[in-house]
């Protein structure tokens, strides 16, 4: 295969956070990564890392949408534009910026009542698809079995009841597909009894995980509702005694793939995070990540802002390849799966 379509291959594995507002930024991104392609986007409201924060990529609707167009316009392969709306503490649309206001996922556990979250997921897939954004980054499937885990002291749990849960996460993502964004299932294989944090470093849940945890994602799978999925980077030593899930052929092609029956697209979740950029170098990540079945690397690029992020996790993946490292078949499959999921929503 000649370098040009590998290199369109690897770079459709790339999500990246980058900073833009406007089509000068966006062009000016472009310009500095020519040669160099990303499969998409992952938008945030604010940059973390200054002080005071300062907007990142959202401002108003409006602006959104142009910025969202200007993205698409300046891209070879048309791209996921993603983004964490979740509502509630999550909420990148926020109501401060002109978008309706969101309920969280954990109030709507707690209301219960199917018609709201209709109503609520109907509005949020409204909202996304209108300013361009096709990939969010929700529905939270992690259970609340620790209430004072991190994902449920911020009220992104909806429920401990794993039935409850399927029903109302099956309407969010059915109402997300018709408005063409696909809902990007999250922490796998759940992260809800975390007691830590994997921003921060490595989470231990091997002796607080529950099985009931794999509910959602098998129920959700076997209806096929499931188009890509998030994974966690915590550890459970009876599941891999080594590697934290993101990086583990265990927990994503044993368990995930093989006898779950996954067949879409499984995406990291930030290899930024603590739990592994301070355990495992960027080379070393990829190249696990990749083995253990991840189809794409979200680099948020928020947590720790290089602006030369792209060129250095395309570059790497380029010289894996090119050392043999991985094989030009891990690369087409994964973009294979990739492109199927771009199809689905009528992107390409």
């Amino acid at each position: 295969m000649n370098s040009n379509k590998i290199k369109t291959m690897i770079g459709q594995m790339i999500i990246i956070g980058i900073r833009a507002t406007n089509d000068l930024d966006v062009k000016r991104f472009f310009q500095n990564h020519k040669g160099i392609y990303a499969g998409g986007i992952i938008l945030y409201d604010q940059n973390v890392t200054t002080k005071p924060w300062s907007s990142h990529n959202i401002i108003n609707p409006e602006q959104l949408k142009e910025l969202n167009k200007s993205l698409q316009s300046y891209s070879k392969t048309p791209l996921f534009i993603g983004i964490d709306q979740e509502g509630g503490n999550v909420n990148r649309l926020s109501s401060s910026y002109g978008f309706p206001n969101f309920k969280s996922w954990g109030e709507l556990g707690r209301i219960n009542d199917l018609k709201i979250t209709t109503e609520q997921s109907f509005l949020m897939a409204e909202t996304l698809s209108k300013c361009g954004v096709n990939l969010n980054f929700a529905p939270v499937l992690d259970l609340m079995i620790n209430k004072s885990s991190f994902i449920a002291s911020e009220d992104r749990c909806f429920s401990d009841n794993p039935e409850k849960l399927i029903k109302h996460a099956k309407i969010f993502i059915e109402l997300h597909l018709k408005n063409n964004v696909i809902s990007v299932c999250k922490h796998f294989p759940g992260q809800g009894s975390a007691s830590g944090d994997s921003h921060e470093g490595l989470v231990d849940v091997t002796d607080t995980w529950k099985k009931s945890e794999l509910t959602p994602y098998k129920s959700l799978i076997k209806a096929d509702s499931i188009k890509a999925i998030m994974t966690s980077h915590l550890i459970h030593k009876k599941l891999d005694n080594n590697l934290p899930a993101t990086l583990s052929t265990k927990v994503l092609k044993d368990l995930l793939r093989s006898e779950m029956g996954f067949n879409g697209v499984i995406i990291s979740d930030d290899p930024s995070m603590d739990a592994i950029s301070k355990n495992y170098n960027l080379k070393e990540t990829l190249l696990l990540m990749i083995n253990a079945g991840v189809d794409i690397f979200c680099f948020g690029n928020n947590l720790h802002y290089d602006e030369n992020l792209l060129k250095k996790v395309f570059n790497i993946l380029l010289e894996l390849y090119e050392e043999k490292q991985i094989s030009e078949n891990q690369i087409y499959t994964s973009y294979k799966r990739i492109m199927t999921l771009k199809k689905s929503i009528g992107i390409i």
